[in-house]
């Protein structure tokens, strides 16, 4: 399955945080900037979205086609976008335990609404990135990794100034 790299990626995450207090990984490396857990909590909403197009994407009854997108620019961190506030995490305490729950329901879901279908048409469903426009389901998937992998440097940045 394509999810090999998402999978390297989440583990490298949570291999980041472990053994780290939720009180560490609760502090903002800087003002404006996201602690690790709310970096995390923006994994799981971000997901939780991607996973939600990808179900709408798949009950399409039409074929759509999409050009291969260039989202690997979003692991160019000299670029910046601001997230959608509803991806845009809230900013409250949260245990480390409960933020790596949500991620594994947000993977388990994932994999789960992959596994439900038909592989064959992931290249015929899209639907719209909010930067790089039409993305078929199969570029989603692939996305889902190296979002996560642009915000494991993040993770990293924000973890060396709390420690």
């Amino acid at each position: 399955m394509m999810m090999t790299h998402n999978e390297d990626i989440r583990g490298q995450i949570y291999e980041a945080v472990s053994g780290l207090s939720s009180e560490t990984l609760n502090l903002k490396p800087a003002e404006g900037k996201w602690s690790a857990v709310q970096i995390m909590e923006h994994l799981y909403l971000m997901e939780k979205a991607i996973t939600a197009g990808i179900m709408q994407a798949l009950a399409a009854d039409s074929d759509t086609t999409a050009e291969p997108k260039p989202y690997q620019l979003t692991l160019d961190r000299s670029r910046f976008i601001d997230a959608p506030a509803h991806l845009v995490p809230a900013g409250e305490f949260i245990p480390l335990g409960d933020v790596r729950a949500r991620l594994d329901q947000s993977r388990a879901a994932l994999e789960a609404v992959l596994a439900q279908s038909d592989k064959d048409i992931w290249s015929r469903r899209v639907y719209p990135h909010p930067v790089f426009g039409m993305m078929d389901v199969a570029q989603w998937v692939d996305f889902v990794g190296i979002h996560e992998e642009r915000h494991l440097a993040q993770l990293r940045e924000a973890l060396a100034a709390a420690v």
